[in-house]
């Protein structure tokens, strides 16, 4: 049976289903809040500089089925990450090989967990002693770096699984992201998929059957089904916010798991340099790990183009919501000089180009990518069933499996829910 069906949210999670839903014959309709597609997807070429960056995902975390088959597809290359990881502490410089003393009998306590607890609280009860201060530091700082996770939120069991889970192999795209999210567009509209940017949703009326969604703008559309997959942070967002979205009725149940998923801001800052300096230090730096205000910092290795990419996520980088670009930029030099033991001066005079991107402020995503707190296992499986085989909620914050918080995650909860709707 063929369904009319609506997508709300054009990210990577609704772009797939369009386009998976629009080829076995569905009518899609896609209604995108932004003025783009692609949600927190986002290659850009700012003024300066010699090549695209990413605002938003950037890397790929290991051989992800369904990345690696669009891969294929879209016949876009992809290389491996290169570099080592070196930690920066009060001026000396080591190989991060392994984590600071007594890493392994934390990994080994959380996965003998029985009850799932904060991070915070954990730390606390285990490892609370004044001997494990740099263990606790480093687990809080690798939460709030890599999870973008607040540790007072954070699962301990959530972390413990994707912490184990997590692959070596790293990759980038030449040329951005941006080249899937544009094969899957285009391929929705060659199925006839309609797209519509612009298109801020604002009131979603349902009942079995029939869905209609009102736009700020006073459009409606209408629908036999929905499916919602805008970011974690519209759902969460308040009714007075601009891209917050009221259910009519109001069901209750989904209201209340997507408070119980956790969601986190990201800092980014990209310098680019007239020349490559830091391979005077040493030509391998891939990552440097430091206790700085912007803490990690990569490179573009195997590509010794003059770009360092500075990273700062969690609670410190929602500190940093109402700091404008300017005095961010300053704290990135800062921390930079400091990495390096060069005058903050001497590196603004190497600087070609700047960008700084704070996902929390952009309207309609509102933070970067979520994260599991106490109930999130429950929350997810809820929000994977359909409300009355009418309302569909997807994305990557749903998502339930080995590649949290990352494309593929969005991309495999577009397929799975694509054969939901699609039944």
């Amino acid at each position: 049976m063929q369904h009319s069906i609506m997508i709300i949210g054009a990210g990577a999670t609704g772009l797939f289903a369009a386009r998976k839903l629009s080829a076995a014959g569905h009518a899609v309709t896609v209604l995108e809040a932004g003025n783009r597609v692609g949600g927190r997807i986002h290659t850009i070429q700012p003024a300066g500089f010699l090549q695209p960056i990413e605002e938003g995902a950037e890397f790929i975390h290991g051989k992800l089925s369904l990345t690696m088959q669009l891969l294929k597809e879209v016949g876009v290359a992809y290389q491996p990450v290169a570099g080592k990881m070196i930690q920066v502490k009060n001026g000396r410089w080591s190989e991060q090989e392994e984590f600071v003393e007594g890493w392994d009998e934390l990994i080994h306590r959380m996965a003998g967990l029985k009850t799932d607890m904060t991070l915070s609280d954990f730390l606390q009860q285990y490892f609370g002693d004044e001997r494990y201060t740099d263990l606790r530091k480093s687990a809080c700082r690798f939460a709030e770096g890599f999870d973008v996770a607040d540790p007072k939120e954070a699962s301990v069991m959530g972390l413990h699984e994707e912490w184990m889970k997590e692959q070596e192999e790293q990759y980038r795209i030449p040329g951005g992201y941006t080249q899937l999210i544009q094969y899957l567009q285009q391929a929705g509209i060659a199925h006839g998929c309609i797209i519509h940017t612009s298109c801020v949703v604002k009131t979603v009326r349902w009942e079995t059957g029939k869905v209609q969604a009102v736009t700020a703008d006073g459009r409606t559309f209408t629908a036999q089904k929905a499916i919602i997959t805008v970011p974690l942070g519209v759902l969460q967002a308040p009714s007075p916010h601009a891209a917050a979205i009221a259910f009519e009725p109001a069901i209750d149940a989904v209201n209340k798991a997507v408070r119980q998923i956790g969601y986190g801001a990201v800092v980014k800052v990209y310098l680019q340099f007239s020349a490559p300096f830091w391979f005077e230090y040493r030509k391998d730096i891939g990552f440097l790990l430091s206790e700085e205000t912007i803490p990690t910092w990569w490179t573009q290795l195997p590509d010794s183009t003059p770009v360092l990419t500075g990273w700062l996520g969690g609670p410190q980088a929602a500190k940093f919501k109402d700091v404008a670009g300017d005095a961010i930029l300053q704290q990135a030099l800062q921390s930079l000089a400091n990495i390096f033991s060069m005058p903050v001066e001497k590196l603004k005079t190497l600087i070609t180009a700047s960008h700084v991107v704070k996902w929390e402020l952009n309207q309609f995503s509102m933070g970067a990518y979520s994260y599991s707190k106490l109930f999130t296992a429950a929350a997810r499986k809820l929000l994977n069933e359909p409300v009355q085989e009418t309302l569909y909620f997807a994305g990557e914050a749903y998502y339930d499996g080995e590649a949290g918080g990352t494309v593929e995650a969005a991309l495999q909860s577009g397929d799975s829910v694509s054969k939901l709707a699609g039944l």
